[in-house]
């Protein structure tokens, strides 16, 4: 097993858990932001049991926002094997749903998507892609309900759903099916990787904010704490009991700050503001010095 396509975080949600960390945010941006951490998670959850469980030969993709005459979708997994190319949607729900007349329901009552709804429409999407690209492996898709607290009653035997008791077997078959791969496969898996797409303007995406309405000072990477113990060359955060060098510390806070404010111009002052004054000035220029190419004149230098 390979996996040609790690992944990664979305820029939407690196920047809501920068937001989150500096500013209060509304209801609905704070749901959306536990919704993309929760669905990650099991993201993450099905990548273990992908690596624990699949030992075949298999070419592994992750993450793929695929856009195809005019039309994007979104990939969770897939993983291409001798014969067949298994799609996978993954689902990190929690607690007691329902089958009923092809709608999901949580015992409650309350309906939620379908998430077979969104398989369909990728499936369809992704078999008119390989037709385009000459290939004639047939696509098996399934519904993964990673987490082990989630429990569906009225379910059909013949819906395509894996859950989290199931995933270790799933693999196992996958494996022994699974041949010697050929050239072509790994061309498939590169050109498909080559239609990714990365997230949409996530700042369109994001809330409205200014620099006047952040938390000014640095933060530990790990947990996000202000509490923090500095001295000249490491602090140490009084919440999660981790220590980290200034360079770390300072260089964390200038990503923040990039991504954040893409379009402003990096300085020592604009980052020492945003460090809240709690790192040496002239160790602030110095780690930018090192880390990025200096521009403009003495009076107006700033970093690229």
């Amino acid at each position: 097993m390979k996996v040609i396509k790690e992944r990664e975080k979305s820029k939407l949600l690196l920047g809501l858990n920068y937001l989150d960390k500096r500013i209060k945010l509304g209801d609905p941006d704070k749901r959306h932001l536990l919704n993309l951490e929760k669905g990650f998670i099991g993201e993450e959850l099905f990548d273990s049991a992908v690596k624990q469980y699949l030992n075949g030969e298999a070419l592994v993709l992750n993450d793929l926002l695929i856009e195809s005459k005019g039309t994007t979708f979104q990939i969770d997994s897939l993983v291409v094997t001798s014969d067949t190319i298994y799609l996978y949607e993954i689902k990190n729900y929690k607690g007691n749903f329902q089958m009923n007349s092809g709608q999901l329901y949580y015992t409650s009552g309350q309906e939620i998507t379908n998430p077979l709804i969104q398989l369909n429409r990728t499936r369809e999407l992704l078999r008119q892609l390989l037709k385009e690209l000459e290939s004639r492996l047939k696509i098996e898709a399934n519904v993964v309900f990673i987490n082990d607290s989630f429990t569906l009653y009225n379910a059909k035997i013949e819906d395509p759903f894996i859950f989290p008791t199931q995933l270790k077997e799933h693999f196992k078959e996958l494996s022994s099916r699974s041949r010697g791969l050929k050239k072509d496969h790994h061309y498939l898996a590169r050109k498909l990787v080559s239609f990714h797409k990365d997230d949409l303007p996530y700042q369109k995406q994001l809330p409205f904010y200014n620099l006047e309405d952040f938390t000014k000072g640095v933060s530990c990477f790990h947990c996000g704490s202000f509490d923090l113990i500095v001295t000249q060359r490491s602090c140490y955060c009084k919440s999660c009991y981790k220590q980290m060098s200034i360079e770390d510390l300072v260089t964390e806070s200038v990503k923040e700050l990039k991504f954040l404010f893409p379009n402003q111009k990096l300085t020592t002052s604009f980052v020492d503001e945003w460090c809240g004054s709690s790192v040496n000035y002239r160790k602030i220029r110095k780690i930018l010095q090192n880390d990025f190419m200096v521009s403009g004149t003495t009076s107006g230098t700033y970093y690229e």
